[in-house]
């Protein structure tokens, strides 16, 4: 008599799953799959200077599977333009000319000014001093400065020639080194009984209570930057005001009036990359070659993100790492069954299981990512995966070679390739 077709469908079921599951709480597949995460730590723990013999960290070096939510997918690209911010581009306006546009722009009530620009001692006493008299007329004026270590290893800020003339004050420091992608930033950096508030953080302060306060919560912590707008010959999502048409009273004052208003450089060719950074809006996601976004954008998008609310949520490293154990643990069930009972197809199999996974938790971790600003990091899974199939061999022989030296009990003993 003829199966029924859903009876058909329930045996493939089945089958399916007890490819998966058949060996997946044999003690063999279970210490193997903890092998392939002491060989994760160990090659992780190789000091970085010794090049192609570290490939855990090399894989693991400034790439994220996400970056492709912005580069290829377009994230944040029919955002409309933030109400909230108008960037002023300062150019390589001088000290005499900045404070100039620092008198102009109050003139025309911005709630917050914020001059993102560090000055290295004095030079011209006029210019210098003309600067001064703004820093300290304005008191909504928050400007720049980078936080160090002094000789006791307390953080002080320092870089700006004017800090003290400033009534706040805020640093642009970014926990990233100068080649690699912009990700994060702490809102706060503590030292001792003194906290430092980033830059963002001290506009924040002064703009919008609320939004300040909940950023402040999140103390000392990197905070993971989500990017929502770009300035680029294609895509215009901040206001950008031209210094000189500021200059000569040919900007409204409804374009300032009330906002934040963003004093810094900007230049959107993409063939000057003079104060631009890497970000995930870069259109190569991976081998980024040149940078793409000026950091007074940057601070903009932080902005915009605290004003909207628009966190990212990050999975634990812990939860990442009991992800990627399990989802390690099913593959290696799945790649010891085949490895004992189909040997002739293991390669074959394994190498279509590690590509299919891959496309799986990729596309998993970008739609979690781009609909419920979820980061969950799947390298760690994808690096599992791919070397489960090695740790295969080295488990084999060390069972092996227990079994004839102890009697240790494996699924590996009868079996000979």
């Amino acid at each position: 008599m003829k199966k029924p077709l859903h009876k058909h469908i329930g045996q493939g079921v089945r089958n399916a799953r007890n490819h998966f599951t058949k060996y997946l709480y044999e003690r063999d597949t279970i210490f193997a799959t903890i092998w392939v995460f002491l060989f994760i730590v160990i090659l992780g723990s190789i000091p970085l200077n010794l090049g192609i013999m570290n490939p855990i960290k090399l894989g693991l070096k400034d790439f994220d599977f996400n970056d492709i939510s912005y580069s290829e997918l377009g994230k944040g690209n029919n955002n409309p333009i933030d109400s909230h911010i108008v960037i002023i581009n300062i150019s390589d306006s001088d000290r005499g000319k900045l404070s100039f546009i620092i008198e102009k722009t109050a003139s025309m009530n911005p709630k917050v000014i914020g001059l993102d620009a560090l000055f290295f001692g004095p030079k011209d006493a006029l210019t210098d001093s003309l600067l001064r008299q703004s820093f300290r007329k304005h008191k909504n004026l928050v400007a720049a400065a980078k936080y160090e270590e002094d000789s006791n290893r307390s953080l002080v800020l320092s870089m700006n020639h004017f800090l003290n003339d400033a009534a706040r004050s805020g640093y642009v420091n970014f926990p990233n080194k100068a080649l690699e992608t912009t990700r994060y930033f702490f809102p706060v950096k503590k030292t001792g009984d003194t906290i430092f508030p980033f830059f963002a953080t001290s506009i924040l302060q002064l703009y919008d209570e609320d939004c300040y306060h909940k950023l402040v919560k999140k103390g000392d912590t990197k905070v993971m930057i989500n990017y929502s707008r770009n300035l680029t010959p294609i895509r215009k999502q901040y206001q950008v005001l031209d210094v000189e048409q500021l200059l000569a009273d040919q900007i409204d004052s409804s374009a300032i009036q009330g906002k934040i208003a963003l004093l810094g450089y900007i230049n959107e060719s993409p063939d000057f990359i003079e104060d631009k950074k890497f970000t995930p809006m870069n259109e190569k996601f991976a081998g980024k070659s040149i940078p793409d976004m000026n950091g007074i954008v940057v601070h903009a998008n932080i902005l915009s993100m605290a004003l909207e609310k628009n966190y990212i949520k990050k999975l634990p490293s812990w939860g990442s790492w009991l992800f990627a154990f399990l989802v390690c643990w099913l593959h290696m069930s799945f790649f010891i069954r085949y490895y004992l009972e189909n040997h002739i197809w293991f390669h074959l199999v394994a190498k279509i299981a590690q590509v299919l996974s891959a496309i799986l938790f990729v596309g998993l971790g970008i739609h979690l990512f781009d609909e419920y600003r979820l980061k969950v990091d799947m390298k760690i899974s994808l690096i599992a995966i791919i070397m489960a199939v090695d740790v295969i061999y080295f488990y084999e022989a060390w069972a092996t070679w227990m079994h004839k030296k102890y009697n240790y009990r494996t699924v590996f003993k009868p079996h000979h390739h």
